[in-house]
């Protein structure tokens, strides 16, 4: 879109004669320096000095400068000016950052909520380098990209690509968004938008505290622990919070920011998981000593950044690492997919060419006689994978990735490796299940078409996003013929759906509920999960790509009811799971679904002994005996009162009765709430699919809540249980926060054509991934790119891979000592207690290195210290040369 024009600033009030109309400010007459150099240089010279000029300032409008600077972002992104509280923020932002932060540079723009692009970041030092990248000669390193031959007869052997295949495909589709939002329409009033545009900047500032925090705090890992503000790497230690969030930065405006992140993108090496590199083989620069010297050895001059001492490290010589497993699913919805994403907002290549060599790396995990991929993989491997158990999320959910590199590249290898995968599912799965086209959450792929197919089926977690890209993927396909197939199996999914796992909540008095549930061992089980919540989503933006309007009625309905979990809590946020009492089956129940609270205290009343049948109470287990053989009611264990005749001293007992659950209504709960994203995301597409304005409203409650919640100072924290008054946290940000719930909440707040559903089509991470065939990557003009910025060395490993690789020999290495007492009573040591993070020995890794011990599991000491016998020191022997010997410390040849 494009930008809007700078303010004209204020004229100047001021006489005319100390005004100089050339220099354009106030000066004496003759002042100006073009009068001077009129006046004393001659004509010839003026033009010299005159072309010069005019170069050195071309040169320098065309050098964007340091990382610090900042071109003018768009207009959709801009301040609105002031730090003033907001209305409904009370309380969220005491510890907001201060206009002048310690430590760091001025701010870009008054108003900014971001210091200058900055990091904490521990280097490694030079002299540490040898010990990373210190490699096996000669080793072969494994081939990259799919190349063993599936099983003659397989259906992968078997399988040919279709014939015609389009980069950008010539089919339409329909527009999605709300028609009121067009150019020139007038869909909310001066007000209205000045009070959303508030509301986007509490987003802005709620993102830029947690950015901060992982900044500060875990920068180079993939996420950080909020609460104890340390680094966590749980995918793979590439940096998921910084490549998750790459299309976040640039929608709200952080360029200086998504700059900063470039160097990572280019240096991250992708053959290093979590320390352990599964290409190549290594060889320690040590591997000349004898291995039998220890650290009594040595004195403490001999010690080095990492601990201990060079001489104490033992001869290491090993191969590459076959047990990574590295993750496929998540690898790519997070990593390809936010390279894809960003790219398509910036134009950036860095990101491209990363995301080839990413997904010649995840095209192994395709080397299955189905075609199908697996979960894990060990990418060094050539060897054909066998599928056993899968989820239908894991191998149906490439598809919109895959596509969209082959639209961006121009090689359709990778079109082919999703529509062989989504071809086997049509004609090998689907026909398989007792629901068809309805597919169990876990199944077996391979076995034969007569096989019957059994399971549970549900739309939320291990299904989700298979059912989310078929709908989707037609929208990338552009309606084209490759299309249909996938419009074909959503639709007859949807219908099947509503028949099978739709079903209404009766339960709570005055409430539309309608929840997608669980269909299992066939009884359906009225429940709502939070990932289910993303239904209303993909049902609205089925319903208008395919004029489906029962679908759209479903929606709304559906996300109401999702809004309504978060509402009824008393923290305002949504639980994970929420199981209804069941209507249909009382029995299952176990008890009563209502409960007598006294109007007086607010406590439970029960009936008197003499008003229930005790056995029948005992046997529906509503009523207990304690060990004394009392009488308790099951509930809240207060003893069964004798019967008074509903009477006290005082009088009559004063009561109501309300529905049981918190939620009310809710039979089960698994409470925890880790800041997801699905219902916000339906809350967004339902205010741009119908332009009402009530879910901007119920969206900004549920942002209120989340910080007055969640906020804390390392960032947005994970939350035990969110039903209770008395919460407490669980220390646990996921990258996720950053690349979809905060930018659902941004763009709900934002004009609705700032990334317009009828041009990107999101990913189920939120990236987007581009559909209109007149737009270009980069065309939003979101990136200001800095000329010649410097990046590192490609693939050479980012500093955060580095220490956690240096903490991965450095155990390795290590001799093994006997211990007599104490030790680690957990993974990582700490005595198994929360929070407790093992410390590597003295002296300790520079501040942001993100500590390399903690990368391996049970190295702490846990409580109290190990005891040594101490072993006496060994005569002094001349150093010896030792052939090298690979050793394969893995536990199997191929994963």
């Amino acid at each position: 879109m494009a930008y809007e024009q700078p303010d004209t600033p204020p004229s100047r009030s001021m006489p005319l004669s100390k005004y100089d109309p050339e220099s354009g400010l106030p000066g004496l007459p003759g002042a100006s320096p073009t009068r001077i150099m009129r006046r004393y240089v001659a004509r010839r010279g003026r033009l010299i000095v005159g072309l010069v000029t005019i170069v050195v300032v071309a040169i320098y409008y065309l050098d964007l400068g340091p990382p610090g600077r900042v071109m003018r972002p768009p207009s959709w992104s801009q301040d609105t000016g002031g730090r003033e509280e907001l209305q409904g923020l009370e309380g969220i932002w005491e510890d907001e950052p201060p206009e002048e932060p310690q430590g760091t540079a001025p701010r870009d723009r008054p108003g900014d909520p971001l210091p200058r692009a900055q990091t904490s970041i521990g280097l490694v030092p030079p002299e540490k380098m040898d010990q990373i990248y210190y490699v096996v000669p000669d080793e072969p390193k494994p081939a990259v990209g799919a190349k063993t031959l599936p099983s003659e007869g397989s259906f992968a052997a078997r399988w040919s690509a279709p014939d015609t295949w389009e980069a950008r495909p010539a089919g339409t589709v329909k527009k999605v968004q709300w028609g009121g939002f067009e150019e020139g329409k007038k869909w909310e009033t001066a007000p209205q938008r000045q009070v959303r545009m508030e509301r986007r900047e509490a987003v802005r500032r709620g993102f830029a505290h947690a950015w901060q925090a992982y900044k500060d705090h875990a920068w180079g890992h993939d996420e950080v622990k909020p609460v104890s503000r340390q680094p966590s790497d749980p995918f793979n230690n590439w940096g998921a919070s910084i490549i998750d969030t790459l299309d976040t930065i640039l929608l709200m405006g952080f360029n200086d920011e998504y700059n900063l992140c470039r160097p990572h993108i280019n240096q991250l090496n992708f053959h290093w998981v979590n320390g352990r590199d599964w290409a190549e083989g290594y060889v320690s620069p040590n591997h000349g000593t004898k291995a039998d010297q220890t650290d009594d050895d040595n004195d403490d001059d001999d010690s080095d950044a990492s601990g201990g001492s060079e001489k104490e490290r033992l001869p290491l010589a090993i191969s590459r690492d076959r047990t990574t497993g590295l993750a496929v699913f998540e690898t790519g919805i997070r990593y390809l997919g936010g390279m894809l994403g960003a790219y398509d907002l910036s134009g950036d290549e860095l990101l491209v060419d990363r995301a080839v060599e990413l997904a010649e790396i995840l095209s192994k995990a395709f080397n299955t006689d189905s075609g199908l991929p697996v979960g894990r993989i060990d990418p060094g491997s050539d060897s054909l994978l066998r599928l056993g158990q899968v989820s239908i999320a894991e191998v149906g959910s490439m598809t919109l990735e895959l596509v969209r590199l082959s639209q961006v590249t121009g090689d359709r290898k990778w079109f082919d490796f999703a529509q062989r995968a989504m071809d086997y599912i049509e004609q090998r799965v689907i026909p398989r299940g007792t629901y068809e086209p309805l597919i169990p959450l876990w199944f077996m792929p391979d076995q034969a078409l007569e096989t019957p197919m059994n399971g549970v089926l549900a739309f939320g977690g291990l299904a989700d996003s298979y059912y989310e890209y078929l709908i989707k993927a037609y929208k990338l396909l552009g309606g084209s013929s490759a299309a249909e197939q996938y419009s074909r199996i959503y639709e007859r999914s949807i219908d099947r759906a509503r028949k099978t796992i739709y079903l209404d909540i009766d339960v709570v008095p005055g409430r539309d509920l309608l929840a997608i549930g669980k269909l299992e061992n066939g009884r359906l089980i009225p429940e709502i999960e939070h990932l289910t919540c993303f239904a209303g989503a993909m049902l609205g933006l089925g319903a208008r790509l395919l004029d489906r309007k029962t679908d759209l009625r479903d929606a709304e309905r559906f996300t109401q009811s999702c809004y309504w979990l978060s509402a009824a809590t008393p923290t305002g946020l949504q639980p994970e799971v929420v199981e209804f009492f069941d209507m249909e089956n009382p029995a299952i129940n176990g008890g009563s679904m209502y409960e007598n609270i006294t109007l007086e205290e607010g406590f439970p009343h029960h009936p008197f002994h003499g008003r229930i049948d005790v056995d029948e109470e005992i046997e529906a287990k509503r009523v207990n005996r304690d060990r004394n053989d009392v009488l308790r009611w099951a509930g809240d264990g207060t003893p069964v009162e004798p019967d008074d005749g509903g009477r006290t001293e005082e009088g009559p007992v004063e009561y109501y009765s309300r529905l049981r659950g918190s939620p009310p209504g809710a039979r089960k709960v698994v409470g925890r709430g880790i800041n997801r994203p699905e219902t916000i995301e339906s809350i967004f597409y339902m205010f741009r699919l119908t332009g009402d304005r009530k879910w901007q409203e119920k969206g900004w409650k549920m942002f209120v809540s989340w910080m007055e919640v969640a906020k804390v100072p390392g960032g947005i924290s994970s939350v035990h249980d969110v039903t209770r008054d008395d919460y407490v946290y669980s220390d646990n940000m996921e990258s996720f926060a950053f690349a979809e719930t905060f930018k659902y909440h941004f763009l709900l707040q934002s004009d609705p054509d700032v990334l317009s559903l009828d041009d990107y089509v999101l990913n189920t991470e939120a990236h987007p991934l581009l559909t209109n065939p007149d737009m270009v990557p980069g065309s939003s003009g979101l990136w200001n790119p800095i000329r010649n910025q410097h990046l590192g060395s490609r693939g050479a490993g980012t500093d955060a891979q580095k220490w956690v690789r240096l903490g991965v020999l450095d155990a390795l290495a290590r001799p093994r000592r006997p211990v007599a007492q104490g030790g680690g009573k957990g993974m990582g040591g700490g005595g198994g207690r929360p929070g407790v993070r093992p410390q590597p020995p003295m002296p300790a890794v520079p501040a942001g290195a993100g500590v390399a011990a903690a990368a391996q599991k049970g190295g702490g000491q846990g409580e109290g210290k190990a005891q040594v016998k101490p072993r006496p020191k060994p005569k002094p022997k001349e150093k010896e040369t030792e052939p090298i010997e690979l050793v394969d410390l893995n536990e199997e040849d191929d994963y």
